[in-house]
C-alpha cells in the first residue's frame, strides 16, 4: 500500500500545475508522518526516487511547495538508510556552498539542513556529522576567497581610474584586465560562511562528542575570529563555545591558551581586543569548570584589560564584567579564591559614570532630604543616546548579584562592601540598570533572610539594622521618581526588607507612607485633589470611601493601564506584609494618611489591585483596634465607617472574581470580629449625586461649597463621629452585613470563606448577635459535613463548634441534634483530623445543649467504641476521645451512660482477642480518665478489679495485658498508695514470660511510680540495681525508669518533686550500665538524655567524662547528648552547645557504633537547632564527608564478611548503616544550613553516594533534586560528571528470579532517579551540556524510560500547582 500511494504522490509531484506540487508535497509529508511508514528492502528505487524528489522540491519557485519540502526533509532522514542520509546531506551542502549563486536557493538549503540537524535521530548522528562537517569547514573559505576577490577589484579598479586619466599602466591598449568573478564573489561568500558556522554550531552543540577530526574544526574556526564582519566573528564565537564542551583536555588548553595570548597582547586592535573578550566569556561559560585551570590567568588579565580599557570604549568595559560574572557562576569554587580581586572591580564600575557628575553625597542626610522634586526630575530625565556607559553600570550590577548569590557562606565579609554599594546607587539615572541594582539588593536581603533562618545570631541582620536609616531615605526619594518601574522595583525591595527585619522597616514607617500614598493614588492630583480635599468637609464620614474613589480612579468600572495596576499591587503588598509583621501600634499614626487610597484601590475594576486592597483593609482592622476590649482611638473612629462601607461595597456586588470575593468575606469577617460594636447603619443615598456634581466642579467652586457646608478644617483631618453606643451584652450588626454573609455560605464558590469568616465571629470576644441567621447557618454548615471536600467538612465542623458554643443554649435542639448526627459519621480512623473536630463539636454539644445529650449517645458513642479499637488512633483524635469520654460522664445529661456501663465497654474493647496493642493503649486512657472524672471511689475500685484481673490466671494474656496498661495510666493520674501489693504485682509482670506481659508491666510499673515518686520510685531503683546483669529483667525496668524520668522532664509541676539524691542516684545507676547490651545501651541513652533536661550540669559533666571510658560507653554518651537536643528552647542549650565539639570530634572515633552516634547527634542538632552546630561546621564536615565513604581497608578487617550460604554466598555491608545516617546528616545540613555549605565540596561527596546502594541512592537523589533549586550554578559546573552515575541506576536491571519486592525497590529507585532528573533539566545551564543533553536524548527519552519521565514530570506540575493552604 506504501508503495502504491508513494507512486502516485510522486506522479503528482511532478506536474507543472503549482496547486498539485503542493497537494502532493503535503501528502508526502502526511505519509512520512506516519508511525509505520517504513521503505523495505524492496524499495530501494523508490526511497532514491523520493529523496532525489524531495531535494528537487526545495528549489521550487512556490515559497509554500519548498517549505513543505523542508517539512518532508525533516522526516525522511530518519526514515531513509544510512548511505541515503549521507547523499541528502551532501546534496544540501552543495546547494549552500560556492557552487550556488541564488540567494533563495542557499537560504532554503540552510533551512533544510539546519531541519536535518534538529530532527535527525541521535543514533544516526555519526553519519551526519562524517558528511556534513568537512563541507561546511570547507564552505568557510569561501570569505577568504571573496576578500582575495575584493583586493583584487580594488586593484583593478584603480589600474582602470588610472588608464582611463592618462597616466598608462594596463595591459594591452591601456586596459587593465579584470579579475575573474570580482563582483559576484563578495556576493555570495559572506552568506555562505555565516550559514557554514551556524550549522556548524548546531551539529557541535547536539553531536560535538562524536566529531572525530575536533583539532582540525578547531583549526578552522580560529581563523574567523580575525575577519573583518562583525557577524562572521560573533557566529565564529558561538561555534567554538559550542565545540569547547567536546574538545578534550589538551585542546581545550590550547584554544584557552591562544584566546589568552592573543588578549595578552600588546598593541592589539581594540576590536580585536574586544572579540577575544567575548570569545573568553563565552568559552567559559559553556566549559564551566573545565575552565577552572586557567583562572589564574583569565581574572587578571580581564581586569587589566577591564581598568586598562580607552576612554569611550564602553563595549569592551561591558564584555569584562560579563566575563567576570561568567566565572564566577560556571567556577565559583576556583573563583572564590579570586574574589578580592572581582568584586572590588566590579562595585568600582558600578559608579562608573563619566558624562554624568554628581557631587551629591548620599549620607549627608541634611543636604540629602533638601532636594526638591525638580533636581529629581533632572537628574531622572539625564539622557544622551551616544552614552552607553550604562551597559557598564548593568553588567558589574549582574556580576555583583552573581557574587552575592554564589557565595551565601561569605555573607558577613561580602555585605559591607556591597550593601552601601548598592544604596548609593539606588539613585541611578538610567531605568534599566537601576532595576539591575534592585535585583541586586533583592538577592542580598534574600540571602540575609535564609541565613537568618538558620542561626540565632544577629550578625548581617545587625548590620542592615544598623544601615536602615540610610536605606529607607534612598528608597523614600526614589518613591518620588515619575517612573512607574522604580517605584515597583522600591516597593519590592520594601518587600524583602519587611521579611528579613521588619520591625526596621516598621520604625522608618512614617517616612514611607508618602511614597505609599503617591503610588495608591494615582490619577489623584492638581485639581482633583484640592477638590476633594475641599468637599471632605461637606460630607458624612460613611461617604468618604465613595468620594474619594470617583476622584482618585474616576469611574468605578474604568480600567487602569497595566503599569500602574502593578505599582498599586506591589504597593498593597508591601502595606499588607509590613503591617501584619508589625505591632498594630507602628501604623496606627498612619491609618489615616493611608487609609483613603487603601479604600479607593478597594473599589477599582481590576480584581487583583481590589483582592490585595482588600487584605490591606483586613490589617487596617487589627491597626484601629488591637484589643476589642479596648475602644478605639479618637483618631482612628473616623477610619471605621468608610471600612466598613468600602468592604460592604465589594461584599455586596455579585459580579466579581473569586479572589475578591473571599478577601472581601476575610476582611468584612475581621470588622465584625474587632469592630462590630462601632459599626454603624450605613448613609450612602447621596453619594452618587455628590460624586457627580464635585467631580464636575471647578475647584473655586468646590471649596465654596465646602465652605458653606461648615467650618473649615485641615485637609485631609478626618471628623469624629459620635461617641459609640453603651455596650451590650449582644452586639447588634446591620441586618445587610449577616444577609450578604449567608448569601457567600450558600454559594459554592465562597462557601468555604464564608465558613472560616463565621468562625471568626463566632469566636469573637464582642459576642456578636448571630440570632437573625443561626438557624439557617447551622443548617448550611450540617449540609457541608456530607461534601467530599475534606477542608470544607473541616471548616464546617470547626464552624459547628464555634456557633454551638456561642449561642447553642438558643438554638432549637432538632438543629443540634442534626448537626450531631450528620457528624456522627465521621468518627472513624479513615481521617483523624476530622474525627477530632467531630468529637469536640459532640463535648461542646453535651456542654451547652444538655437536650441534645441524647442524639450525641444514640450517634457518636457507638463510632467513638469502634474508634478505641483503631490501631491508627493517636494524637489529636485521642485527645479528642478522652475529652468525649470525660463530657459524658460529668454532663449529667439526662439518657446518658452510665459510669459503670461505659467502664465496661472500654475494658470490652480494650482486653478483645483482636485488639491490638495500641488499641488496648489508647483504651486503657481513656479509661483512665474516665475514672479519674467520676472521683477517687471510682478509681479505687477500679484498681481493686484490675488487681482481680492479674490475679486470675483463667482470663488470658489479652485482658492480663490492659489490666497492666489500665493500672499505669490510672497511677500516673491519681493516687495508687493505697494498694499495698501493687508494687509486686507490677515487679512480678515485670518478668513474665507471656507476649506483651513485660512490656505492658513496665509502662505501668513506671507509669504508677510517675504519679507518686516519693512512694514508688525508690522501690524501682532497687529493682534496676538488683537486674544489673541479667538482661532479660534490666530491659523492662529500665524502660519503667525511662518512663518516670521522661513524665518528671515534661512535666514542670513534678520537676520538684525529684531530688537532688534522687538524681544522682539515678545518674551513678545508669552509667553503671553501659556496658550492657545493646537494647539496654539504648534505654539507657534515652534516659541520661532526659535526666539530663531535669539536671544538665550533673548530666553533661558525667556524659564528658564518658567520653574516654570504653566504646560502649563513648556510644551511650553520645547517644544521650542527642537526646539532650530538643525542639523547643531549654535551658539545657548553652552548656550543650559548649560541649557539643567534644561529643561531635567523636565521628573520628576509631569505633563505628561511636561514629554513627555522633553523626546522628550532628543531624539531631541540626534539624532542631542549627545554631548548636554551625561555628563547628568548619571543623565537622571534614569527618561527616569520610563517613560518605566505603574505605576498603576497613572492608577487608572487619566492616564486610561473607556468608556461604550453599549454592551462593551473600555479602553483608555493616558499614552501610553508617553511610545512610552521613547521607541523612548532610540532607538535613543542605536543608537548615546550607548557606555554610561548601557547595562544590557537598556536590563531590554527594556523586559518590549516586554510586552506593539503594539505601544511600535514594537520599542523594532529593539531595540532588533540592541543590538544582538552591545551587543550580554550582551543579551546573559538574553536570557532565553526574551523566555516569544516573545512567548507571537508570540502567540496572534486576534479577530474572527477582521477588516482588526486589522489583518494587527497583522501580521506586527508577523514579527517583528520573526526579533528581527532572530538576537538573530546569538548570538553565543545562543545555550547555553535551554529555547531558546525549543522556536526555538516548537514554531519559529513549523507549523504555520515556513514559516514566514524562510520568515523574506531570506529578511535579501537579504538586506545584495543589492546593497548599492548611485547613481548619
Amino acid at each position: 500500500m506504501a508503495n502504491v500511494a508513494l507512486s502516485l504522490i510522486l506522479e503528482k509531484i511532478a506536474s507543472k500545475d503549482k496547486d498539485f506540487r503542493y497537494m502532493a508535497t503535503s501528502d508526502l509529508a502526511n505519509e512520512l508522518a506516519k508511525e509505520s511508514f517504513k521503505f523495505e528492502e524492496y524499495m530501494a528505487a523508490i526511497e532514491k526516487q523520493v529523496t532525489q524528489v524531495v531535494i528537487t522540491q526545495l528549489e521550487d519557485q512556490s515559497g509554500d511547495i519548498s517549505g513543505l519540502a523542508v517539512k518532508c526533509l525533516g522526516l525522511l532522514v530518519n526514515k531513509v538508510r544510512e548511505e541515503r542520509l549521507a547523499e541528502v546531506v551532501t546534496a544540501l551542502a552543495d546547494k549552500l556552498g560556492p557552487g550556488s549563486r541564488k540567494e533563495q536557493q542557499r537560504d532554503v538549503a540552510s533551512l533544510g539542513l539546519k531541519t536535518v540537524v534538529a530532527e535527525l535521530d541521535p543514533r544516526r548522528a555519526p553519519t551526519l556529522v562524517a558528511t556534513a562537517v568537512p563541507l561546511l569547514v570547507e564552505g568557510l573559505r569561501a570569505e577568504r576567497v571573496g576578500c582575495k576577490a575584493r583586493r583584487a577589484g580594488v586593484r583593478w579598479r584603480r589600474g582602470w581610474m588610472v588608464a582611463a586619466m592618462g597616466h598608462g599602466g594596463g595591459g594591452e591598449g591601456g586596459a587593465v584586465p579584470r579579475p575573474v568573478n570580482w563582483v559576484t564573489a563578495p556576493e555570495w561568500a559572506p552568506d555562505i560562511v555565516l550559514n557554514s558556522l551556524d550549522i556548524l554550531t548546531e551539529i557541535t552543540a547536539r553531536y560535538g562528542p562524536q566529531l572525530k577530526d575536533q583539532g582540525a574544526l578547531l583549526g578552522a574556526l580560529l581563523p574567523e575570529l580575525d575577519r573583518e564582519r562583525a557577524g562572521v566573528r560573533k557566529r565564529a564565537i558561538q561555534c567554538l563555545a559550542a565545540l569547547a564542551t567536546a574538545l578534550p583536555p589538551p585542546s581545550l588548553d590550547e584554544l584557552c591558551a591562544v584566546v589568552l595570548g592573543k588578549l595578552e597582547q600588546q598593541g592589539l586592535k581594540q576590536e580585536a581586543v574586544r572579540t577575544y573578550m567575548q570569545a573568553l566569556g563565552a568559552i567559559s561559560k559553556s566549559v564551566g569548570y573545565k575552565f577552572s585551570r586557567h583562572l589564574g590567568a583569565a581574572v587578571p588579565l580581564v581586569i587589566s584589560r577591564l581598568r586598562g580599557a580607552p576612554e569611550g570604549d564602553d563595549e569592551l568595559r561591558e564584555q569584562c564584567l560579563q566575563c567576570l560574572e561568567t566565572l564566577v557562576v560556571r567556577c565559583p569554587q576556583e573563583a572564590r579564591g579570586h574574589l578580592q580581586q572581582i568584586l572590588p572591580a566590579a562595585l568600582e564600575f558600578l559608579r562608573y559614570d563619566p558624562n554624568y557628575a554628581d557631587d551629591m553625597e548620599d549620607d549627608n542626610g541634611e543636604e540629602a532630604e533638601g532636594m526638591d522634586e525638580d533636581e529629581e526630575a533632572s537628574e531622572e530625565d539625564y539622557s544622551d543616546d551616544e552614552d552607553l556607559s550604562w551597559k557598564v553600570r548593568r553588567a558589574a550590577a549582574k556580576t555583583v548579584s552573581a557574587v552575592i548569590t554564589h557565595y551565601p557562606h561569605l555573607l558577613a565579609e561580602i555585605y559591607p562592601q556591597v550593601s552601601p554599594a548598592l544604596v548609593s546607587r539606588f539613585r541611578e539615572r538610567e531605568e534599566s540598570v537601576k532595576g539591575d541594582i534592585f535585583h541586586a539588593y533583592v538577592d542580598l536581603l534574600r540571602q540575609i533572610a535564609l541565613a537568618a533562618r538558620r542561626r540565632e545570631d544577629a550578625g548581617v541582620v545587625g548590620m542592615l539594622r544598623g544601615d536602615m536609616p540610610a536605606v529607607t531615605r534612598q528608597l523614600s526619594r526614589q518613591l518620588k521618581q515619575k517612573s512607574v518601574k522604580t517605584k515597583v522595583g522600591v516597593f519590592r525591595v520594601l518587600l524583602e526588607l519587611v521579611a528579613v527585619a521588619p520591625d526596621a522597616v516598621g520604625s522608618h514607617a512614617k517616612d514611607l507612607t508618602p511614597g505609599v500614598q503617591a503610588a495608591l493614588a494615582g490619577s489623584a492630583d492638581g485639581v482633583r485633589l484640592p477638590a476633594f480635599l475641599a468637599l471632605r468637609q461637606t460630607v458624612s464620614s460613611s461617604m468618604w470611601y465613595f468620594v474619594w474613589h470617583s476622584l482618585c480612579c474616576g469611574d468605578p468600572l474604568q480600567d487602569k493601564t497595566s503599569t500602574g495596576s502593578n505599582l498599586k499591587i506591589q504597593a498593597l503588598q508591601f502595606l499588607n506584609s509590613a503591617m501584619a509583621a508589625n505591632a498594630p501600634a507602628v501604623f496606627q499614626g498612619s491609618a489615616p494618611a493611608l487609609a483613603p487610597p487603601v479604600f479607593a484601590a478597594a473599589g477599582e475594576r481590576y480584581y487583583k489591585v481590589a483582592a490585595e486592597a482588600l487584605r490591606v483593609c483586613e490589617q487596617l482592622v487589627r491597626v484601629i483596634r488591637p484589643d476589642s476590649a479596648a475602644p478605639v482611638q479618637p483618631a482612628l473612629q473616623g477610619l471605621v465607617p468608610p471600612l466598613y462601607q468600602c468592604v460592604l461595597a465589594r461584599l455586596s456586588a455579585p459580579d466579581q472574581d473569586q479572589e475578591v470575593k473571599e478577601c472581601a468575606i476575610a476582611c468584612m469577617a475581621a470588622a465584625v470580629a474587632a469592630l462590630g460594636d462601632v459599626l454603624g447603619p450605613a448613609d450612602t443615598n447621596q453619594v452618587g449625586a455628590l460624586v457627580e456634581e464635585f467631580a464636575a466642579m471647578p475647584e473655586s467652586r468646590a471649596r465654596k461649597r465646602a465652605k458653606r457646608g461648615g467650618e473649615a478644617k485641615e485637609p485631609g483631618a478626618v471628623p469624629k463621629p459620635a461617641a459609640a453606643a453603651a455596650a451590650t451584652p449582644h452586639v447588634a450588626l446591620p441586618a445587610e452585613v449577616l444577609r450578604v454573609l449567608l448569601e457567600r455560605l450558600r454559594n459554592e464558590i465562597t462557601r468555604l470563606t464564608a465558613v472560616k469568616a463565621f468562625i471568626t465571629i463566632a469566636r469573637s470576644p464582642l459576642n456578636v448577635d448571630l440570632s437573625t441567621v443561626l438557624a439557617p447557618v447551622l443548617a448550611e454548615l450540617t449540609v457541608y459535613l456530607r461534601k467530599a471536600n475534606r477542608q470544607l467538612r473541616q471548616s464546617a465542623l470547626a464552624a459547628l463548634e464555634a456557633v454551638v458554643s456561642k449561642d447553642g443554649a438558643g438554638v432549637e435542639p432538632g438543629v443540634v441534634r442534626s448537626a450531631v448526627e450528620e457528624s456522627a459519621g465521621l468518627v472513624n480512623d479513615g481521617d483523624l483530623a476530622v474525627t477530632a473536630l467531630s468529637l469536640k463539636l459532640a463535648v461542646t454539644v453535651l456542654r451547652v445543649q444538655p437536650a441534645a445529650a441524647g442524639a450525641v449517645c444514640d450517634k457518636v458513642l457507638p463510632q467513638a467504641m469502634a474508634l478505641v479499637k483503631s490501631p491508627l488512633l493517636q494524637g489529636a483524635a485521642l485527645d479528642s476521645l478522652q475529652a468525649f469520654f470525660n463530657a459524658l460522664v460529668t454532663s449529667g445529661a439526662e439518657g446518658a451512660p452510665t459510669f459503670e456501663q461505659l467502664r465496661d465497654a472500654l475494658r470490652e474493647a480494650g482486653s478483645s482477642g483482636d485488639a491490638t496493642r495500641s488499641a488496648q493503649h489508647a483504651a486503657a486512657q481513656c479509661v483512665a480518665v474516665l475514672c479519674t472524672a467520676a472521683g477517687q471511689d471510682q478509681v479505687n475500685g477500679s484498681v481493686q478489679r484490675l488487681l482481680t484481673t492479674l490475679q486470675d490466671k483463667a482470663a488470658g494474656t489479652n485482658r492480663h495485658r490492659f489490666a497492666l496498661l489500665c493500672l499505669g495510666e490510672l497511677g500516673r493520674r491519681a493516687d495508687l498508695t493505697a494498694f499495698p501489693t501493687l508494687p509486686d504485682v507490677l515487679t512480678q509482670a515485670v518478668g513474665s514470660d507471656a507476649e506483651g506481659i513485660s512490656d505492658a508491666a513496665s509502662l505501668a510499673l513506671g507509669g504508677v511510680a510517675a504519679g507518686n515518686l516519693a512512694a514508688y520510685l525508690p522501690l524501682l531503683l532497687r529493682h534496676v540495681s538488683g537486674a544489673a546483669g541479667h538482661p532479660r529483667q534490666l530491659y523492662p525496668l529500665l524502660k519503667a525508669l525511662g518512663e518516670v524520668i521522661t513524665s518528671v522532664a515534661h512535666d514542670a509541676a513534678k520537676r520538684q518533686s525529684m531530688t537532688e539524691g534522687q538524681q544522682k542516684q539515678i545518674l551513678d545507676l545508669l552509667l553503671s550500665n553501659c556496658e550492657a547490651d545493646e537494647e539496654c545501651r539504648a534505654v539507657v541513652a534515652e534516659c541520661l538524655g532526659a535526666l539530663g533536661l531535669l539536671s544538665p550540669d550533673l548530666v553533661l559533666g558525667a556524659l564528658r567524662g564518658a567520653l574516654g571510658a570504653s566504646p560502649k560507653a563513648r556510644a551511650v554518651a553520645v547517644s544521650a547528648a542527642r537526646h539532650l537536643v530538643v525542639e523547643r528552647p531549654h535551658a539545657v542549650d548553652a552548656q550543650l552547645a559548649a560541649a557539643m565539639p567534644q561529643f561531635l570530634e567523636r565521628m573520628a572515633d576509631d569505633d563505628r557504633h561511636v561514629r554513627k552516634a555522633a553523626v546522628q547527634l550532628l543531624t539531631a542538632a541540626a534539624h532542631n537547632k542549627p545554631g548548636l552546630v554551625l561555628d563547628h561546621l568548619p571543623q565537622v564536615l571534614p569527618l561527616l564527608y569520610q563517613q560518605t565513604q566505603v574505605n576498603k581497608d576497613l572492608i577487608r578487617q572487619a566492616w564486610w564478611w561473607v556468608v556461604d550460604l550453599g549454592p551462593f554466598k551473600h555479602t553483608i555491608d555493616d558499614g552501610l548503616e553508617l553511610r545512610k545516617a552521613a547521607f541523612e546528616a548532610l540532607e538535613v545540613l543542605l536543608e537548615r544550613c546550607g548557606d555554610r555549605l561548601d557547595p562544590a565540596a557537598f556536590i563531590q561527596h554527594l556523586q559518590g553516594g549516586l554510586k552506593d546502594q539503594y539505601d544511600v541512592k535514594m537520599p542523594c537523589h532529593l539531595m540532588l533534586s533540592k541543590l538544582a533549586s538552591t545551587a543550580p550554578g554550582q551543579l551546573a559546573a559538574v553536570l557532565d560528571q553526574l551523566v555516569q552515575p544516573l545512567s548507571a541506576t537508570l540502567t540496572a536491571k534486576v534479577k530474572s528470579d527477582a521477588v516482588k519486592q526486589e522489583v518494587d525497590r527497583n522501580e521506586d529507585m527508577l523514579r527517583s532517579c528520573l526526579r533528581a532528573v527532572d530538576s537538573l533539566s530546569r538548570i538553565p545551564a543545562a543545555a550547555s551540556s553535551p554529555a547531558f543533553k546525549q543522556f536526555m536524548d538516548t537514554l531519559v527519552m529513549g523507549p523504555n524510560l520515556r513514559e516514566r519521565y514524562l510520568s515523574v514530570k506531570e506529578e511535579r506540575k501537579e504538586a506545584e500547582g495543589g492546593d497548599s493552604s492548611a485547613a481548619y
